[in-house]
């Protein structure tokens, strides 16, 4: 993973990474881990239509 930027507010830290599959994460440090709060798809899965 690498990150892409970190941004620190009144709640705490938001870090942005790029997945080796190509998604975009938002993670937030909670009690040691880096949780996953969002994520993209993967680079080359298009969305699905409705």
């Amino acid at each position: 993973m690498t990150t892409v930027s970190r941004h620190t507010g009144a709640t705490g830290a938001t870090i942005w990474t790029r997945c080796i599959c190509g998604s975009l994460q938002m993670r937030v440090p909670r009690g040691g881990v880096l949780e996953v709060c969002a994520r993209s798809r993967p680079s080359g899965h298009p969305a699905a239509t409705l």
